[in-house]
């Protein structure tokens, strides 16, 4: 969301996904100086040096500051820049690392870091599907007890994990058809059915091979070698959409994982 203050003069993003980062990419180009970094399209940034960036780490009962190391990535999760000409401030979270690593972290919802070039660097994702939800089916549908998360679904961590939900997962997590896994400082942290450490991602055109070095029963994996497992995921570049009420309505891209159909997308509530 972009809020602006009466007379115009405050501009403050929460950044969700993709949308989010459109408005990243659109807003920050008035810079206070060329010292700070206009923010590229993947909203992801890596440190210059090690720094405290407003993650703090569980330790016991408490939460310590967490310092990042040189080349540690980050996901830009809110920017603050004062008429449009100040210094711009952020503030950052993990991304879509994997359920037990965020279960352990905390972030500050108040943009504070200053956004230097001298601090970071934009980063291009050598694999933009990671933390996209992926569902099984054709898109969106509603069943006799008006939810509508109720196919299986997985996604690809930034710390190479696939993480895998089952239909009832889906079902206590998502009913609403709202499941980000990457977006602002309130990240939520859905624990997985199963998980698998992924081995190698590649990716070719729309096609995004992965290989993970165990089965899991609901993706429509194809078997390598005893620990080798292999999906091939394609963006057919197609959308979709439903209305199921007056004011609720389903919105999706189009995909297949091994040839079987899958979807990203969103439902909305008008």
């Amino acid at each position: 969301m972009i809020k602006l203050t009466s007379k115009g003069t405050t501009v403050l993003m929460m950044l969700g996904l993709a949308a989010g980062i459109g408005l990243a990419t659109g807003t920050t180009t008035a810079q206070a100086s060329s010292k700070y970094l206009d923010l590229g399209p993947s909203g992801y940034v890596r440190t210059k040096k090690a720094m405290y960036v407003g993650l703090y780490q569980k330790h016991g009962n408490t939460y310590k500051p967490l310092l990042k190391k040189k080349g540690a990535l980050l996901r830009v999760a809110g920017i603050y820049q004062p008429t449009g000409k100040g210094p711009i401030k952020v503030s950052f979270t993990s991304g879509a690392v994997n359920y037990s690593r965020l279960s352990k972290l905390r972030f500050s919802d108040t943009a504070t870091i200053p956004l230097t070039k001298a601090n970071f660097r934009n980063v291009k994702l050598k694999a933009p599907l990671r933390g996209t939800v992926l569902r099984a089916g054709n898109g969106f549908r509603e069943d006799s007890k008006f939810n509508y998360g109720n196919s299986s679904a997985f996604y690809l961590t930034l710390d190479n994990y696939i993480q895998y939900y089952s239909k009832s997962a889906l079902i206590k997590y998502d009913a609403q058809g709202e499941m980000v896994i990457d977006g602002g400082n309130a990240m939520e942290n859905y624990k997985p059915t199963a998980s698998a450490k992924m081995i190698k991602t590649t990716v070719k055109g729309n096609t995004t091979t992965v290989q993970y070095n165990k089965r899991i029963k609901g993706i429509p994996g194809k078997k390598l070698s005893a620990h080798k497992y292999q999906i091939k995921i394609t963006n057919l570049k197609t959308r979709g959409g439903k209305n199921f009420a007056e004011e609720t309505r389903g919105s999706w891209t189009n995909y297949t994982v091994n040839a079987k159909p899958y979807f990203e997308g969103m439902m909305y509530f008008d």
